[in-house]
């Protein structure tokens, strides 16, 4: 499989995204949680769960469609909070259990750094032709 490169997400490094797989058999990343991950009770926000489900598997779809001449978006997300995080942090890990020719559906799991489930998630991408004049090339290497 070629080797791919994408331009970092502005949106993840601010956040504090550590990638720890991109494989669609078992994508991972971690967040330490910092005051600016918080809602006023003091909590994780909600969002910032969702947003790692959605970051993780855009990112490991679009690692696997690259070198097709192809481009991942978020199509649809669904989340469920089972379980407040107050401090540490959360590890998201998520299978492809679609991988279709215009579609992906990601099931997610969110585990505190206790390991204890905190959310679980579905996750469908749009996956579709790279737009005219768009260069992916640059992204690939064999």
């Amino acid at each position: 499989m070629p080797e791919v490169t994408l331009p970092e997400s502005p949106y993840d490094a601010h956040l504090g995204t550590e990638w720890i797989s991109e494989d669609p058999d078992g994508a991972r990343l971690r967040l330490t949680m910092g005051d600016h991950h918080r809602q006023p009770m003091g909590i994780m926000h909600g969002g910032v769960m969702a947003s790692m489900i959605e970051s993780l598997c855009s990112r490991a779809t679009a690692i696997a469609v690259v070198p097709e001449g192809r481009v991942a978006m978020g199509q649809g997300i669904s989340v469920n909070l089972l379980r407040p995080v107050s401090s540490g942090g959360i590890e998201v890990e998520a299978q492809a259990v679609h991988r279709g020719r215009m579609t992906w559906v990601w099931r997610a799991e969110v585990k505190d750094f206790e390991g204890r489930v905190c959310a679980i998630g579905q996750m469908t991408m749009a996956v579709r032709e790279a737009p005219a004049g768009a260069d992916l090339s640059a992204l690939v290497k064999p």
